[in-house]
C-alpha cells in the first residue's frame, strides 16, 4: 500500500511539487523501508530501532489526519481531489492518506514493540518530524525549494502563526505517539491474557 502510494505520487502529472518535498511521502518512504527491512532481517531488539519504527508509524498518522483536518478541507474543492487530478494522484492520496494509515497501525499494534508508552518515549518519536522540517524549512529558507504547505510559509501567514503550527503539531506528535505506544501495550496484555487461558 505505502510503496503503491509513493509509486503513483511520483507517476502523477497533476501536482508540479517534487514529491519528496511532502511529509506524506517522506513518511511513507521511511515507514516501508523499515517494514521491507522488518520483513528480510526480522524484528529490531533494539530501543532505537524501536523509536525509529515508532517515529514512522506517527508520521504516516500524522500526514493522513493533517490532510484529513486541514488540507483537504481548505482546497479549493473542499475535498480529498482536486479537479483536475488525474488518476495517479487520486490513486496516491486513497494510498497514502485513507489505506495506509490504518494498515501501518494494525501491523504496529501487533508486532513486537519494546518501549514504554510513556510522555518521555512520546516526545522522542517526534524526531522524524521535527528532521522533516529541518531539512524542507531549510531548503525553503535558502530558496531552493517552496515548502509544499502554506500552513508552514512564514510568507503566506507570518512566523508568529508558522511557529503556532509548529507547537499544535508537535503537541499532536506527542499525543499520537503516546495514544499508539497506549493502544499497543493494551493489545498486546490483552492477547497475552488470551493466549495463557
Amino acid at each position: 500500500m505505502l510503496t503503491l502510494g509513493v509509486i503513483c505520487q511520483f507517476i502523477q502529472r497533476t501536482d508540479p511539487t517534487p514529491s519528496l518535498l511532502y511529509f506524506t511521502v517522506d513518511s511513507a518512504i521511511l515507514a516501508a523501508t523499515l517494514l521491507t527491512w522488518q520483513l528480510v532481517r526480522g524484528t529490531s531488539n533494539s530501543a532505537w530501532g524501536d523509536r525509529v519504527r515508532g517515529a514512522a508509524v506517527v508520521g504516516v498518522v500524522l500526514s493522513s489526519l493533517i490532510y484529513m483536518t486541514v488540507i483537504a478541507p481548505s482546497s479549493p474543492s473542499g475535498t480529498w481531489f482536486g479537479a483536475h487530478d488525474d488518476a495517479w494522484a487520486r490513486s496516491a492520496t486513497l494510498r497514502l492518506h485513507g489505506g495506509a494509515p490504518i494498515l501501518v497501525v494494525a501491523e504496529f499494534l501487533l508486532a513486537p514493540y519494546a518501549l514504554p508508552a510513556t510522555w518521555r518515549e512520546a516526545t522522542l518519536l517526534a524526531w522524524w518530524p521535527a528532521a522533516y522540517l529541518t531539512v524542507v524549512g531549510t531548503l525553503a529558507w535558502s530558496g531552493a525549494a517552496t515548502m509544499p504547505y502554506l500552513f508552514l510559509r512564514p510568507s503566506q501567514f507570518g512566523a508568529a502563526a508558522v511557529a503556532a503550527a509548529v507547537a499544535v503539531l508537535y503537541a499532536i506528535v506527542v499525543a499520537l505517539g503516546v495514544a499508539l505506544t497506549a493502544t499497543h501495550h493494551a493489545v498486546r496484555r490483552h492477547h497475552h491474557t488470551r493466549g495463557i487461558r
